[in-house]
């Protein structure tokens, strides 16, 4: 081969690696976007965490904790995509996302306290999906099919099926004209037993449903995944007492389903720092029992064995039909002196959609052979202004007012360092367009540590130091007494050189 055949070789070679690193479909910012545009992305480009769909189908564990884009709406999504076409696979998934709480609250009628009518409430909705998906199985054995079929026949007369949203269900439940009308052996199923109840009582509907439910038989699997819980910011207590009335509802209806043999499964998707939120004294029995974590955080010392490289390479073989080493065919070694993967992984908080967002913005940046670091801190900052910092202002929401949000955010950048006092905090807070008293400050500074926005530093011996992130140590709190450490991510966003 003559030097100039050896030439344009070379550069065909490198040409093509560029175009691959262009061709990779990382994902989009979402689980439900991902399966609008392209649905492979759910089936082929998937990793299993900690095998978690084994875990909602087959094992006793549902509910399913992790921050905003860790994957807990891929979990609904891919199991929807993927049993919904099986003959013995039912599955429905519904958002609470635009759920309406104060009407929730007046669903059951009197002065009974929450703590008595929020479960009755939570289980009259999920009753109703239940017993709407056996009707869909023609293989279920019904012992009770003329009351089964009378439940399904009023739950249509009083508007409320079949497939309406946990919202409509609620508006229509929580109407002051709303009444229970059962028809005949409905309504003697409601009143038997020798005592005479009240049949337009949905407390007495509701044990009625229950026990009806837990007779039915069937050769398939049935799951109703509860979605829309990371929409859900509040600082309303009725809110957090509605939630915790959910979880704890769902865990005793999975028990009754499971102890009577009955093929279906209730499964909830749940911010963690909401579930921190709720209250109840039986929260840690749940977690330990009942729950599986999405925490994707791995040591960036050791980058080479993290989950989220893994799923970025599993996506981009699925593109290329290939293997594929992306870092080492696509980055320099080294980006500011750091071995490029640390860098990389440094610039998010270890969630999937933190780390392909930033890979996405990188392939907006290559030119050349493969990306120079000019060509990755380009991409950082694009990553840093039009990802992290706003994703950072939603996670916000509900937690502080939007004036309160752009206040604190505009104190950070007039700070103008990487790390600081809170004390600086509170001085260049004075001097935003909407001045923030130190107390919101502190509160501010709670929710961005929570959403690993910020972090704590720490002394330690010798003169070193360590930095405290949420997503580091889910344990973890915000010390104001400790010096403050901005996250990476938000570096370029906030001019911070």
């Amino acid at each position: 081969m003559c030097l100039v055949q050896f030439v344009a070789f070379t550069k065909k070679k490198w040409e093509f690696k560029l175009t691959d690193f262009k061709k990779i479909k990382f994902g989009w910012v979402s689980a439900e976007a991902e399966r609008a545009n392209d649905p492979g992305l759910l089936t082929d480009g998937h990793i299993d965490f900690r095998s978690m769909e084994s875990e909602a189908t087959e094992g006793k564990k549902y509910l399913f904790l992790g921050y905003k884009g860790s994957g807990k709406s891929t979990l609904a999504e891919r199991m929807d995509l993927t049993l919904s076409g099986r003959f013995d696979k039912f599955v429905k998934v519904v958002s609470l996302g635009d759920f309406p709480f104060t009407p929730f609250s007046k669903i059951i009628k009197g002065d009974e306290e929450p703590e008595s009518k929020f479960p009755a409430a939570w289980s009259w909705i999920l009753l109703i999906y239940v017993l709407e998906s056996f009707e869909k199985d023609k293989g279920a054995q019904i012992s009770d099919a003329e009351v089964f079929n009378e439940a399904i026949g009023a739950f249509r007369a009083m508007g409320l099926s079949p497939s309406a949203s946990p919202s409509a269900i609620v508006r229509k439940s929580s109407k002051t004209n709303f009444s229970v009308t059962l028809p005949g052996k409905l309504a003697e199923y409601v009143s038997s037993g020798g005592e005479v109840k009240n049949t337009t009582e949905i407390f007495n509907f509701v044990e009625s449903l229950k026990s009806i439910a837990s007779r039915i038989r069937s050769g398939s699997n049935h799951y109703l995944i509860i979605d829309g819980l990371d929409d859900i910011l509040t600082t309303r207590e009725v809110q957090y007492k509605s939630l915790a009335a959910l979880i704890y509802e769902i865990g005793k209806l999975n028990e009754l389903f499971s102890r009577n043999s009955v093929p279906f499964k209730i499964i909830v998707l749940c911010r963690t720092d909401l579930f921190d939120r709720i209250p109840g004294p039986n929260k840690n029995k749940i977690r330990q029992s009942y729950a599986l974590e999405l925490d994707w955080y791995h040591d960036v010392k050791d980058p080479d064995n993290s989950l989220l490289f893994r799923a970025a390479t599993i996506r981009a073989e699925r593109s290329l039909a290939r293997s594929v080493k992306i870092v080492e065919e696509f980055f320099p070694p080294y980006i500011n002196s750091t071995p490029s993967k640390q860098y990389l992984l440094d610039l998010t908080r270890h969630t999937p959609r933190d780390f392909l967002q930033l890979l996405s913005h990188m392939q907006e940046f290559c030119s050349g052979n493969r990306l120079s670091e000019s060509n990755v801190r380009s991409a950082s900052r694009d990553y840093s202004i039009k990802y992290f910092l706003p994703e950072i202002r939603d996670e916000l929401a509900g937690y502080a007012l939007p004036n309160e949000i752009e206040a604190i955010i505009s104190a950070l950048s007039l700070v103008g360092k990487r790390d600081f006092k809170i004390s600086e905090l509170f001085a260049a807070s004075k001097a935003t367009l909407f001045p923030l008293s130190d107390q919101q400050v502190y509160t501010l500074c709670v929710a961005l540590f929570n959403c690993s926005a910020i972090g704590n530093i720490d002394s330690m011996p010798q003169g070193k130091t360590s930095y405290s992130f949420k997503y580091r140590n889910r344990s973890s709190a915000f010390n104001d007494a400790k010096s403050i450490m901005l996250h990476r991510g938000l570096w370029k966003a906030l001019n911070i050189v």
